[in-house]
């Protein structure tokens, strides 16, 4: 069980590391990767399928108030058989795991399964502190790398060198 996890504060460059680390690895990729666009007073972010290119909105914020619209069922009706078809690849990107999936049993239980498979997963965890992420985090099969202003412009190779060597 090979599974590597970033972390670290808000708007950080975790994503942007992950997504440098995937641009430079010659395997095939399943799981998503997640996106944030912009539709007049809403913020709306995506799900973006590394396994067939589709999108599937996560959750709506309105700039106005902050307020959220949360599209649970995403996770368990198109992100969970996704994750199953995700299996056939070489490694599995879960980007941005966090307490909003807390509850979603479905979708947890798809991640605790991808991380007790052989696949090589490689995924972002934000700095949240819940069941979900905390069982991630205490796992002995997760390598976890904390992502800071000090560290992010050289961990590119650290993380490739982990990834290659499990490949």
């Amino acid at each position: 069980m090979k599974n590597l996890f970033l972390t670290g504060k808000k708007g950080i460059g975790k994503t942007t590391l992950q997504k440098k680390v995937l641009d430079k690895l010659d395997v095939s990729i399943g799981g998503y990767t997640t996106q944030r666009l912009f539709e007049g007073y809403y913020r709306k972010y995506v799900a973006k399928s590394l396994y067939d290119n589709k999108e599937y909105p996560i959750i709506r914020v309105d700039s106005r108030d902050d307020s959220k619209v949360w599209f649970h069922e995403v996770f368990e009706e198109n992100l969970v058989p996704l994750l199953d078809k995700s299996l056939e690849r070489d490694l599995i990107v879960l980007d941005e795991l966090g307490c909003s999936e807390n509850n979603i049993i479905k979708f947890t239980s798809k991640v605790f399964e991808l991380l007790d498979s052989s696949k090589i997963v490689f995924g972002v965890l934000k700095e949240d502190n819940c069941e979900f992420i905390n069982n991630i985090k205490k796992r002995k099969d997760v390598t976890l790398i904390t992502v800071t202003e000090e560290n992010r412009d050289y961990l590119l190779d650290e993380i490739l060198s982990i990834l290659k060597s499990w490949i």
